[in-house]
């Protein structure tokens, strides 16, 4: 049976010199509205080991969401949807704050890995019948978007979070290609990313 649920998108921060992030552009761009009839909340986060998790969670204990939208970055031409998250991160790439992991895994008592526990394969489905390029990832690197869906798959698998999530990954923009005068650069355009979200909420 269909339900009105609460929606929590979060994007990233630029990081890796840039001046924008595809993902925080399309939260902050669906954050107060009613798409598919769920209530969407967008917040953008801080690429810092630090303060991100106590960041994310001040959220979501304040809007309580029934699915967790995570939005990030990815040097990919199309939409993807990652089903797995590893506990496994970079020890040589830092964040904005400059620092990195003193170890290579992400928690000492989690699982190798976790699967999300939203779908994508229907929400790649609905983006395909909507004419926008996607795909199911099974790997989301070991940088920051790894970092922060393994951590939310964790608090789900204790029973300390009852909700739905994924993580979504986003092109660069056009802008970026041009800033980094880089042109073989993948793309989207913000207008199809952020439809692309819209979509994905819709097909909850």
């Amino acid at each position: 049976m269909w339900k009105s649920m609460k929606v929590l998108v979060t994007g990233f921060e630029p990081f890796d010199g840039s001046s924008m992030n595809p993902s925080a552009e399309v939260a902050k761009s669906l954050s107060g509205r009613i798409i598919g009839g769920h209530d969407v909340t967008g917040v953008v986060l801080p690429l810092d080991y630090e303060t991100a998790l106590k960041e994310v969670n001040k959220h979501i204990e304040e809007h309580k969401p029934d699915v967790i939208l995570c939005c990030g970055q990815a040097g990919r031409a199309a939409i993807s949807i990652e089903r797995i998250a590893v506990n496994a991160i970079s020890t040589k790439r830092s964040d904005n704050q400059g620092k990195t992991p003193e170890q290579d895994t992400i928690s000492s008592s989690g699982e190798v890995a976790y699967f999300t526990n939203l779908d994508p394969k229907p929400l790649v489905d609905a983006l395909d019948n909507e004419g926008i390029p996607a795909f199911v990832s099974y790997h989301a690197g070991i940088y920051g978007c790894n970092w922060l869906i393994y951590n939310i798959m964790e608090w789900i698998s204790s029973g300390r979070l009852q909700t739905k999530a994924t993580f979504v990954h986003i092109p660069p923009l056009p802008e970026q290609a041009i800033e980094k005068s880089q042109l073989d650069m993948p793309t989207m355009a913000l207008e199809l990313s952020t439809r692309a979200l819209e979509v994905i909420i819709e097909a909850l």
